[in-house]
């Protein structure tokens, strides 16, 4: 056990300024079986099939947000960021085995290893940038849960740090050599580091950390919710999404924890020889199945509000409708006719006193009354109040909508005064 243990210390220390041409064809893998990864079927009908379930139930909860309940947040946009991002991922999936994903990168012509390279450059970066986005529009969701206390404040610091990390290594999945041509031309006349270095720990190291932090990101953002199930005021049916969403945030974690263990197992794609075609299609395939679950189980908790009866504990559906009625009194013997009509007082008519109140035909609902006093460009807007805007947008200033309304009211009733002097 000793020597062996030596002997692995001594290849370490041997293969420390090891570049990753160097550890082409070191080892003859030609003879492997094909894995069911790499038949190029797999990895499209795969990529394809899971990138149009995440689209439907984005597109769905973005609906459902912007035309049902007209409840949009930082949340949806962020999840639209990801359908863009996730999109340019999925065709960059789909076309790569026509330049050699699946096959011994030894026998591709060298045209095909930059033209795989390539690809693969848009991959990679494109899966950073969507990790980022999924878990930052999943905690923008939960400040619409948390108003107060350790939990908002845990979701604000996560904000900050999966901010940070998402920024950083998407700038290095996007610019991870200078030019950034030295990516598809292996460090020549180039400074590459990172996803780019041809150091062959350096590029092991990079994609480890990167998944590794992807990993444990995912199980915190996952638990967050976790707390309101077991308080007592949260409701049965609360308790079955909140349920849902820790199930599927398991299967990601799942997805990503073995995503993690094929890329050490062959030190991303460098051990035992360097071979990124014919070793990495496990990893990426995991890794699109990764955000993909991920913006399903982000998406899925919007189905709740789309039920009537919900939108109605949450939203103002229903009008109030408001009549008036003219009453007759005996009072004033000199009129003609059984009785008439209630006059308005001097201080209620301005100075008409014997002005007859007009009647109103039908009835108006509470909406239109609104609309008059709000301003122009928010009457197509759906009736909110701080609540409702408190969940759609957990950063704004608070009170901004009671000012609103205190706002139309003082111009209506200024406008009223001013035609009764008239």
């Amino acid at each position: 056990m000793i020597l062996k243990r030596s002997r692995q210390v001594i290849r370490q220390i041997m293969a420390k300024g090891e570049t990753l041409q160097d550890r082409i064809g070191i080892y003859n893998n030609l003879d492997e079986p094909v894995p069911s990864w790499n038949r190029p079927g797999a990895i499209e009908t795969a990529t394809a099939s899971m990138f149009c379930l995440s689209s439907i139930c984005v597109l769905s909860r973005l609906y459902i947000r912007v035309f049902v309940v007209r409840a949009k947040g930082w949340d949806d946009l962020f999840i639209l960021l990801y359908l863009i991002w996730g999109l340019v991922g999925a065709i960059s999936l789909c076309i790569a085995p026509r330049y050699g994903l699946g096959q011994h990168f030894v026998q591709l012509k060298y045209s095909d290893m930059q033209s795989y390279l390539k690809v693969f450059y848009v991959t990679n970066a494109s899966y950073n940038v969507s990790t980022t986005l999924i878990k930052l529009s999943l905690l923008f969701q939960y400040l619409r849960v948390f108003h107060g206390g350790a939990m908002r404040t845990t979701c604000i610091a996560m904000l900050v740090i999966v901010g940070l990390w998402g920024a950083v290594y998407s700038f290095m999945g996007w610019v991870p050599c200078f030019p950034v041509s030295g990516y598809w031309t292996m460090g020549d006349h180039s400074t590459c580091y990172a996803f780019g270095s041809t150091n062959a720990n350096e590029f092991f190291a990079t994609y480890v950390s990167h998944t590794a932090g992807n990993t444990i990101l995912d199980m915190i953002v996952f638990a967050i919710p976790v707390p309101l199930y077991f308080q007592r005021d949260t409701v049965r049916r609360t308790k079955f999404g909140l349920a849902g969403l820790v199930i599927m945030g398991a299967v990601v974690n799942g997805l990503t924890i073995w995503r993690l263990v094929t890329i050490i197992e062959h030190r991303a794609t460098t051990s035992p020889t360097f071979d990124p075609t014919w070793y990495s299609p496990i990893s990426i395939m995991l890794g699109a199945l990764e955000v993909n679950v991920a913006s399903i189980c982000a998406s899925v908790p919007i189905f709740w509000p789309s039920l009537k009866a919900q939108i109605d504990e949450i939203f103002v559906t229903r009008e109030v409708t408001i009549t008036t009625r003219n009453r007759r009194s005996n009072i004033f013997p000199d009129e003609v006719g059984d009785g008439i009509e209630l006059r308005q007082t001097e201080s209620e008519d301005g100075g008409n006193r014997w002005k007859r109140c007009p009647s109103r035909a039908g009835s108006e609902s509470s909406q239109s009354r609104l609309a008059e006093i709000a301003p122009v460009e928010k009457k197509t807007n759906h009736y909110m109040d701080d609540y409702v805007l408190d969940q759609v947008d957990p950063l704004r200033k608070k009170g901004a909508f009671t000012e609103i309304i205190s706002e139309g009211l003082g111009r209506k009733k200024s406008k009223g005064n001013s035609r009764n002097r008239d």
